[in-house]
């Protein structure tokens, strides 16, 4: 099954492009600065359409993580839903890592991380800020945390497009599933 080099940090920087209709990511190796997988979001012609009269959080995603030899690491999919959003995480071989199901909260975000039989892995929760986020297993014990970084005011401003640092504190087990969390946070709380 085709991977990425394991690190304790990534960087994700979702890439801006004047001409894409999906979303594009990188994932990056902060110390040499040197790419180590892309997530492209693969889009249909009634998707383009309809993204001209809906918002994005009602329409169906389907997203693809390579690697830099261009093998098929992860699938990241969900449905079309109004309420709640359920992402669903699998390996090249189709097998389900997660579930990522987002939960409702007064003030601070929590993204519940389920087996493919909807048993806790544990949970994601925020700040009220939208800016850290802190995995953490059944125990309590950190998983990993994802800060979502400051891109300077023009890109805040005129782009939707976010970056995020990924610290893994667990075993090489979990990485895979912080990354998919960190492309679902950004879709879940930062692409309106």
């Amino acid at each position: 099954m085709p991977s990425i080099p394991l690190k304790k940090k990534y960087h994700v920087r979702e890439l801006v492009g004047a001409t894409s209709v999906g979303e594009y990511y990188l994932i990056a190796d902060p110390e040499n600065d040197r790419g180590v997988a892309v997530v492209e979001e693969q889009t249909v012609l009634q998707q383009i359409i309809a993204r001209a009269f809906l918002d994005k959080a009602f329409l169906p995603v389907s997203l693809l993580m390579k690697n830099v030899d261009g093998a098929e690491i992860l699938k990241i999919s969900k449905p079309a839903s109004i309420f709640s959003s359920a992402f669903t995480v699998r390996n090249s071989d189709g097998k389900i890592l997660c579930v990522l199901k987002h939960r409702w909260s007064l003030f601070r975000p929590v993204v519940a991380v389920e087996d493919e039989h909807g048993q806790s892995l544990g949970n994601i929760e925020g700040c009220w800020k939208f800016r850290l986020f802190q995995f953490r297993d059944n125990n309590g014990n950190p998983v990993s945390t994802i800060r979502h970084l400051y891109g300077g005011v023009a890109r805040e401003l005129l782009t939707t497009a976010d970056d995020y640092e990924v610290d893994i504190h667990a075993d090489s087990s979990m990485t895979l599933i912080s990354l998919a969390a960190t492309i679902c946070i950004d879709f879940m709380f930062h692409e309106s």
